[in-house]
């Protein structure tokens, strides 16, 4: 069973997870096609199809579309959970863009305003 302990103001889900692709930051052969699942200021969850040779505190390169724009953000893998044909990875995003941070703290501001107006 995973635990997650990300402790932040949110964590925004997405209705349609964004496309993206990512690579190992010291081994460019271990890559995919991913979809990030949700966002937050610190970190990312995507899932991908299964690659025995992704693990635990690896860093990662990933590259994700939002809002028409095309962003790389560098993090390390801080869980892993692996399935028959696909996996769940969480990572820890060093820095995000500075743009892509704003469309984070939008899409938190969205989520503040739906919970206030919709009790």
């Amino acid at each position: 069973m995973m635990h997650e302990r990300r402790s932040e103001p949110f964590r925004y889900t997405f209705q349609s997870p964004l496309p993206g692709f990512y690579n190992k930051k010291w081994n460019r052969q271990v890559s995919g096609p991913l979809e990030v699942n949700d966002i937050s200021l610190n970190g990312l969850r995507f899932t991908s199809a299964l690659h025995p040779d992704l693990m635990m505190k690896d860093e990662l390169l990933v590259t994700m579309m939002i809002q028409n724009r095309t962003f790389i953000a560098e993090g390390r893998v801080i869980w892993l959970q692996k399935e028959e044909k696909k996996m769940s990875c969480g990572v820890h995003v060093f820095d995000y863009p500075e743009p892509l941070k704003q469309i984070i703290h939008t899409l938190g501001e969205s989520m503040s305003e739906a919970i206030i107006h919709h009790p």
